[in-house]
């Protein structure tokens, strides 16, 4: 069988190069080498070998998709559509998403509050266009829809959304202000209902 013949550091130190009879054979991070215990002169079988490759590929795909969620929180189906972006096989996908959701990077249920309560702040959306936003991200209806009932009010969020569009729209005539401003609501994919009542107090003012 092979035997490591050498274990030298890569350049940022948390890797290391991996000889087996003299020949650079696989990278590892320094985390896995010392998890699995290796050392020079050990003897390493093909599969054991094929085993530790698949663990380095692995852990390198799985430190893409931690750097893909740092920039902000991710649905289920963002990460697995940016694996296949990647060329990362269904197998491996499933794994990675499975460690994700263990450590707590993963969860549809997380996702879709903090998407909503970012709407909210900054770009109100009504629940039309919520619950078509968040099918789009993979989120199951289910929790969209639990979600959306428990921290979506229509109302105030369309006052919101007009006074935000009042500067545009302030020197049309009446008519044309209130066709206007409904089109926009409606485009944010808030009710008839909830946009006339928005658009009735805001007129009266």
């Amino acid at each position: 069988m092979p035997r490591i013949t050498k274990i030298s550091p890569q350049k940022n130190k948390k890797r290391v190069n991996v000889y087996l009879d003299g020949k650079f054979a696989f990278g590892l991070p320094t985390e896995t080498l010392v998890e699995v215990g290796l050392a020079v002169g050990q003897e390493l079988s093909e599969k054991e070998t094929e085993a530790l490759i698949f663990k380095n590929e692995f852990q390198k795909l799985l430190d893409r998709a931690y750097h893909f969620l740092s920039f902000r929180p991710r649905s289920e189906k963002e990460i697995k559509d940016f694996l296949k972006k990647k060329g990362v096989t269904e197998k491996i996908s499933e794994k990675i998403i499975k460690k994700l959701k263990k450590l707590g990077y993963l969860n549809d249920l997380e996702f879709t509050s903090w998407w909503i309560e970012q709407r909210n702040l900054f770009r109100p959306r009504g629940k039309i266009a919520l619950k078509m936003e968040l099918r789009q991200k993979g989120v199951d209806q289910e929790i969209a829809s639990q979600v959306i009932e428990k921290k979506v009010d229509e109302l105030p969020l369309a006052k919101k959304a007009a006074q935000r569009k009042m500067k545009a729209y302030k020197n049309l005539p009446p008519r044309e202000f209130y066709q206007k401003m409904a089109a926009f609501l409606s485009r944010r994919g808030f009710s008839w209902s909830t946009i006339k009542m928005a658009l009735e107090e805001i007129i009266k003012k």
